[in-house]
Formats: structure tokens, C-alpha cells, sequence
């Protein structure tokens, strides 16, 4: 079952070019898959290894 359930989420979620908080770069999506009378949300984040530039932002106490 939950094979079923990733290979329906790889072929609906749509993946968007991002940049995150970090620096980094990537890709994000996020939609519903259903399975049965299941419904389930899903998220995809793909990090670019690398991508970052080094410096993390400072956090305000």
C-alpha cells in the first residue's frame, strides 16, 4: 500500500523551482494522493547539495 502511495504522488506532485531560507536551492511540492477512501497530503522538498552559500542567517534572540 504505501508503494502505491508514493508512485501516485510522484506522478501528480508538481515540483516548483525555490530558494530557501538558507541559501540553498531546490525544488518544492506539495499536493493530496488518494488511496482508497485514504486521502493523504504530501510534501516534496529536494535540496541542491551544495547550493548553499555557506552562511547560515542569524536567528534573533
Amino acid at each position: 500500500m504505501g508503494n502505491n502511495i508514493l508512485q501516485k504522488a510522484a506522478m501528480t506532485i508538481a515540483m516548483q523551482p525555490t530558494t530557501f531560507k538558507t541559501g540553498s536551492d531546490g525544488f518544492r511540492g506539495q499536493g493530496k494522493v488518494v488511496e482508497g477512501e485514504a486521502k493523504y497530503q504530501v510534501q516534496v522538498i529536494a535540496v541542491r547539495i551544495g547550493s548553499g552559500n555557506g552562511k547560515s542567517k542569524s536567528r534573533k534572540s
